[in-house]
This record gives structure tokens, C-alpha cells and sequence, in this order.
């Protein structure tokens, strides 16, 4: 949903949920996660707001569907008008299949340097755009963000690799502003660092755009420039004990456009080596789905592992560090989880990311700033037992929390 501020008239904060919790596989699984999580979620939390955001994901068998059948692009595009949907930012880094058993680090699949992973974007991005001109076209200044990881899975990849994914960060932002001289809008790529992937940090996605602009000469820096962006998720720069306001300057750095802000907190273990009972429940949490990276700090040196399971199998010598993080989403409005020993959040972090973003709107790269909430674990949590309405509850909770957070800035909903 669109947030202005008194003292900002030509500014906005977009505020959404990311859909990618809901298990979609194809476009009627996009149309049902939108009519049973979407629209009942207004209701819920912003009734009167105009637009509610959503943060859109087309798996690319939903991408292939809507564009083969403009009959069911314009289901798309009445579901959205029929909830005043805001879907003003979309979700292309998974690609398919996201919550089944197995997945891990498979969800860098395709990486940057396959053909699929573009064409699945490019697709992506057009729908969005499409949706957008149908719905009446954006307001000067505005922009549709696409998130996407930074390559692949950082193990995987050979340094020709690398070159090959600069290429074709290139090749998407020329092909989006053909895309913005076509249809007229702005389509921001948000490149997306994680822990153990090929920008495992804002500083190395800092040196990844800096290669990508040495690459672009001409016409292509300037669609650089313009459809290349940063997506800074709170939890991956937490679980690198990345400090806040320093990943915020670092991910706009040079003028990088800020596609969007995921707001999203980590796992966190203060003292694991005292706290028993809070290491049992953090361990305990490894499960067969996501990719959940750990990283520990002990006096100044950063411990480092793929996922939970290596952990697991390696705690021993992880017992002096003073703190764990572990990726593994919880919800935003926590500050503490589960209620056993010393399991706690990040959510201290995102908040002052955050309000590090809504003190320098001149970083954010245009206009607005997208804001998308993203805990996509609920299947994993006790409300998921209660169904639907169990999770619309923390859904709500979890976007009253940040709905706060921006009113004490002085952010509200346009009603």
C-alpha cells in the first residue's frame, strides 16, 4: 500500500506482502494464493487503504501460462482490480518448485549464466509491466522492482562463471529498457545478496555491480544505470552481521537504485555455548525445504556454513562464538522465537535498515521505496496447523508491526 509523508508530497513508500509463502506451481496457483491470502489480508489490516501492496511470485510455469493466454493475463489483471491489489513489486528469484522437500540450494537454479534464467526474468518482468499498463500505467517518478540472486550458489560457480553472469545482468537491463520504450514503464532487476551465494554480502554485490558498469558501454550503461538495482533483504544482511546503516550506504552505493527493501529478520543465539537449552531449539530447526546458512562471530572472526545440517554436525567447534544467525525467516514482529533459552531475532536489524532507508530518500534511485515483508516459512510454524486463518493472523501481525514502524516516521497509508 502506498505511504506518504506530510513533509515528502512527491514521495511514497510502498508497502507489501511477498506471496512467495504460498505454494504456487502454476497461474491458477498465483490466482488462489492472491484470493485466499491477498484479498482476505486487506481485510484484515488495511480496509480503507488505496492499493494494497503485494509482492508478486509467477513461478516460470505461471509466467509461460499468462503470457501464452492473454485471457488469463487479464485474470490476472481483474483479480488484482478486484482487490485493489498494488502489485508493485514481483519475486523472480525462485524459480519453480519452491517449498518442496529436497529444494536447499537448488533454488539458485537456473543461475545467471543459463539462458532459462533470463528468459524466466524477461517473462516475468513483462507481465508485470503489462498488469501495470492495464491498471492504468504508473505516475512519473514510479518503478516496478523485480528481485533475483546474485548469480547462483557461490560453491558452484567457476570464475568463467562469473564473467558469463556479468554478461547477463547486461543483457537483462538492455532488455528491459526495450521493454520501458515498448510499454512505458520502469522495470528495476533488484539484485538480491545471500550468505553462500555468489554475492555473499552488500560489499560483494557492491564489487558484482562494478564489474557489471565496467561491461556496459554506451546505450547499455545507461540501461544500467536506469534497470539495474539493489534488493537489500534485512535477514541476509543480519545473519552476516552486516551492520545496518553500512549495508543500506553499501547497496546504494554509486547510485544504485534501491529496487527494494525486504524487510525480513534471521535467527539469532546470543552465547550458545551457556545456553544449552537455546542450542538444542536452534539446532533442533534444520528441516529437509530451505537453505538455512549459519554464520557465527567470535572475537571478530566470522564462522561461516552452507546450511543447518553442517551446523548440526559441526557445533562442537562453533561453541565459543558469542552469537549465531541463522536464514531461516521468522516473523518480523518477533524479537524473540519459540520461547526456549536464548532463541531470539534480528528484527532490532531490519528496523534500522529500514529507518536508515526513510532518512535518505535521495539514495533510494526514484520516487518511492518498495518495502516488501518476506517470511515465506510459515508452513514450518505452529499457526500453519490452524489453516488459513492461523496464518493470516501472523501475516497481520507481522504487516501491523511494520505499518508502526513507518507511522512513527511519519509514513502513512494513502486512504
Amino acid at each position: 500500500m502506498l505511504c506518504t509523508h506530510p513533509d515528502h508530497p512527491e514521495l511514497g513508500v510502498r508497502l507489501s506482502y511477498g506471496l512467495n509463502l504460498y505454494p504456487s506451481r502454476d497461474a491458477d496457483g498465483v490466482l488462489r494464493g492472491l484470493r485466499e491470502l491477498a484479498i482476505p489480508l486487506r481485510a484484515r489490516v488495511a480496509p480503507g487503504a488505496r492499493g494494497f501492496g503485494v509482492g508478486a511470485w509467477l513461478p516460470a510455469r505461471a509466467a509461460r501460462e499468462f503470457l501464452a493466454d492473454e485471457r488469463r493475463l487479464d485474470e490476472l489483471v481483474d483479480v488484482l482490480a478486484e482487490g485493489d491489489l498494488d502489485a508493485c513489486t514481483f519475486n523472480a528469484f525462485p524459480y519453480g518448485e519452491f517449498h518442496g522437500p529436497g529444494l536447499k540450494e537448488r533454488v539458485f537454479t537456473p543461475a545467471w549464466m543459463e539462458r532459462a534464467r533470463l528468459d524466466f526474468t524477461l517473462d516475468v518482468a513483462r507481465i508485470a509491466a503489462h498488469a501495470r499498463v492495464r491498471r492504468g500505467g504508473s505516475r512519473a517518478g514510479q518503478h516496478l522492482s523485480l528481485s533475483t540472486h546474485a548469480g547462483g550458489f557461490a560453491a558452484s560457480l567457476s570464475p568463467g562463471d562469473r564473467e558469463l553472469v556479468v554478461e547477463a545482468f547486461v543483457a537483462a537491463a538492455v532488455a528491459l529498457s526495450e521493454l520501458e520504450q515498448e510499454l512505458g514503464e520502469r522495470v528495476v532487476l533488484a539484485i538480491e545478496p545471500e550468505p553462500r551465494s555468489s554475492a555473499n554480502d552488500t560489499r560483494e554485490l557492491s564489487e558484482l555491480l562494478a564489474r557489471v558498469r565496467e561491461r556496459a558501454r554506451g546505450p547499455a550503461g545507461e540501461a544500467v544505470r536506469r534497470h539495474l538495482g539493489a534488493c537489500l533483504d534485512t535477514c541476509h544482511a543480519a545473519v552476516e552481521f552486516e551492520e545496518p546503516a553500512q549495508a543500506f550506504a553499501r547497496a546504494t552505493a554509486e547510485g544504485t537504485a534501491l529496487g527494494k527493501l525486504q524487510f525480513s529478520s534471521a535467527l539469532a543465539l546470543s552465547r550458545p555455548d551457556t545456553d544449552e537449552a537455546g542450542r538444542a531449539s536452534f539446532l533442533a530447526l534444520d528441516e529437509p525445504v530451505y537453505l538455512h546458512q549459519v554464520t557465527g562471530r567470535r572475537a571478530g572472526e566470522l564462522l561461516r556454513a552452507v546450511d543447518l545440517a553442517e551446523l548440526v554436525r559441526a557445533s562442537a567447534s562453533w561453541r565459543g562464538c558469542d552469537e549465531w544467525r541463522c536464514h531461516f525467516h521468522v516473523p518480523v514482529d518477533l524479537s524473540e522465537f519459540g520461547g526456549a533459552g536464548g532463541l531470539a531475532t534480528t528484527r532490532a536489524d531490519a528496523e534500522r535498515t529500514l529507518l536508515a532507508a526513510l532518512a535518505a530518500p535521495e539514495r533510494w534511485g526514484s520516487r518511492e521505496l518498495h518495502v516488501e515483508v518476506e517470511t515465506y516459512t510459515w508452513s514450518l510454524f505452529p499457526e500453519a496447523r490452524a489453516g488459513t486463518a492461523g496464518v493470516l493472523d501472523g501475516l497481520a501481525r507481522e504487516l501491523t508491526h511494520v505499518l508502526r514502524l513507518l507511522a512513527g516516521a511519519g509514513w502513512r497509508p494513502l486512504r
